[in-house]
This record gives structure tokens, C-alpha cells and sequence, in this order.
């Protein structure tokens, strides 16, 4: 597994990391330790959670699952993108909801400090200087070691990071953006800012809801049971003759490198500008270990693959 450094800290994080929104539901607390098993002896050392996943449960059987080994992982959650009571302060980004959240995940985590902890969505309405001052505040407690954002534009990465370097307060070391080879949103405006403030990036729905790994078939619609399939757009934006053709050409790429589709699809993420780790979620512990794979295909995706990646349009 190779690592790398998030961002301008000192916390190193595995290239391939897992994500956990189908922890909790359709994944039970079994299903949970033996893919978090088969996780970190594949060399994976960072889990993606956040508290509205699976209700609440991700963050609960992640807790269980990890109990012996804690300081083996890295612990990223998120909060304030899913309410978690009711009434107008249990949501947001605000400094009495911050403290709130945080509270809840320690409990349902069952851990004392928290790696990384993210805002999960802008909130325009609270004041960047307290929320960053709200987070300056747990770091200095000891509570969080690592801030970041997920969902964040470019400029409000920047508004972040210039109010924490005005007061002295503990900055953003990572942004969660969705990035894949079917969305490039991130390029430009999203990227130049985690360069230029140091933000190490942790990707996520890197497969496009499973559509770059190749097992939708032309004409056939989707596969019953996932993602793609309760999306009920997913025939006109997604699973597209343009698409498919996209697809098929990766393909042939990923078949004359020597890799994978799924192999091509998150590598060509990895070794993008800013990237730290690419998220990849799991229900088996096969599939945690054909992700992990990734990194040992990382070489064979040399500056000719990735430019012949690119030019397909």
C-alpha cells in the first residue's frame, strides 16, 4: 500500500481508503468488522464515515470494529449535512451545533479524539470566522487533531484558510470533493485552491456509482439494487450511448496497461494534482481487497496511460 502525506499535516493516510455509507444499513455490525478486517490487512488506514450514515450506525459499528486496533486507523467523519434532531440548532455549521455533533460522534465512535473532522456542507448563513474558530476550539482541546471540509468551493476553501491564518486558528488540511474520470468539476478552481493552501485531497464516488467499474451494459438499463438503478435520471445523464462509448474506450486503455477498469478509473484519480486518497466504499471484504489493489496497479499507469485517459472525451 503506498502512503501520503494529507495536505501540509503530518498524518499519513493510505492512497486507497474506504468509505462507509452502506455501513448501517444495507451493512450490519458483522458485515462492518470483517470489511474493516480486511481493510487495514490490505494496508488501508483511513476510514470515511459521518454521522447522518446509516442513520448513525456507520459511525456506531466502526466503533465496535475498531475498538482493539484504534490507533492503527484514521478516523475521518463529517457532520451538518443531515439534521440529527429536531428544530433549527441540530444542523448547520454553527458553534453550539459544532460542539453538539462532535459530542455524538465520540459517543457513537466510542473514541476520545477524532483524526479528521469535516464540515460535510457549506453553511452560508453562520459566520466562516466562527465556524473555524468553533473548530480551532476542538483541536486545541485535543478533541480533533485535523480539520477539513467536504463539498466546499474552491473560493470558500480560501475564505476558510485566510480567516484561520488571520487569527491564529488551526486551518483546513483536507477537502472531499466527488472527482472521477465521469465528473472533472474539481479541476480548476477546487484544485488550485487545496494547492495552493495545502489541502490534501480525499475523493469520493470515484466510480461513478459503479458505472466506470463496467457492469452496466449498454441497452440493458441498470443493475437492479444499485445506485445507479435509484437514480431515476440515470438513462438520460448517465448510462448514455456517449457514455458507454467513453467507457469502452477506457476499457480498451485499462486492458492494454495491464489493469483493470476499476483499477484505471480510481488510479487515474490517485495520481491527479492534490489527491491524498480516493474513497472507495464496500459491502465484502473482496471487494476492500480488489480496491486496495489499486495501489499496486499505481505504477503501471504511467504519463502516456494517463494522457491517453484524458484525451478521451
Amino acid at each position: 500500500m503506498e502512503y501520503r502525506q494529507l495536505g501540509r499535516s503530518g498524518l499519513q493516510v493510505s492512497v486507497v481508503s474506504l468509505g462507509t455509507n452502506q455501513f448501517g444499513s444495507p451493512v450490519d455490525a458483522a458485515g462492518v468488522k470483517s470489511i474493516m478486517d480486511a481493510a487495514l490487512e490490505s494496508g488501508i488506514n483511513l476510514v470515511d464515515t459521518a454521522d447522518g450514515y446509516g442513520g448513525g450506525k456507520s459511525e456506531e459499528y466502526i466503533g465496535q470494529a475498531i475498538k482493539d486496533h484504534r490507533k492503527d486507523w484514521v478516523v475521518l467523519t463529517k457532520f451538518g449535512n443531515y439534521p440529527m434532531g429536531e428544530g433549527p440548532n441540530n444542523r448547520g455549521n454553527s458553534r453550539g451545533y459544532i460542539r453538539k455533533a462532535l459530542v455524538g460522534a465520540l459517543e457513537r465512535l466510542d473514541t476520545d479524539y477524532l483524526d479528521v473532522y469535516m464540515f460535510h456542507r457549506p453553511d452560508t448563513r453562520t459566520p466562516i470566522e466562527e465556524q473555524m474558530s468553533a473548530m480551532d476550539d476542538l483541536v486545541r482541546e485535543g478533541l480533533v487533531r485535523y480539520i477539513g471540509c467536504s463539498n466546499w468551493a474552491g473560493w470558500q476553501i480560501a475564505s476558510a484558510n485566510e480567516t484561520a491564518a488571520h487569527r491564529g486558528t488551526a486551518p483546513f488540511v483536507a477537502s472531499q470533493p466527488a472527482y472521477s474520470l465521469m465528473n472533472r468539476a474539481p479541476e480548476g478552481e477546487h484544485m488550485d485552491a487545496c494547492a495552493y493552501y495545502g489541502l490534501g485531497m480525499t475523493v469520493y464516488s470515484s466510480l461513478a456509482g459503479g458505472f466506470l467499474t463496467g457492469k452496466h451494459k449498454r441497452g440493458e438499463g441498470a443493475l437492479p439494487g444499485t445506485r445507479v438503478a435509484r437514480n431515476p435520471r440515470a438513462n438520460e445523464t448517465l448510462l448514455t450511448d456517449a457514455n458507454f462509448d467513453r467507457l469502452e474506450a477506457w476499457q480498451k486503455i485499462a486492458d492494454e496497461a495491464g489493469v483493470t477498469m476499476t483499477q484505471l478509473a480510481l488510479g487515474w484519480c490517485a495520481q491527479q494534482t492534490a489527491v491524498a486518497t480516493v474513497i472507495c466504499g464496500a459491502t465484502g471484504p473482496d471487494q476492500v481487497r480488489e480496491n486496495a489493489a489499486v495501489s499496486d496497479a499505481l505504477s503501471k499507469l504511467t504519463p502516456e496511460v494517463l494522457a491517453a485517459v484524458a484525451a478521451v472525451k
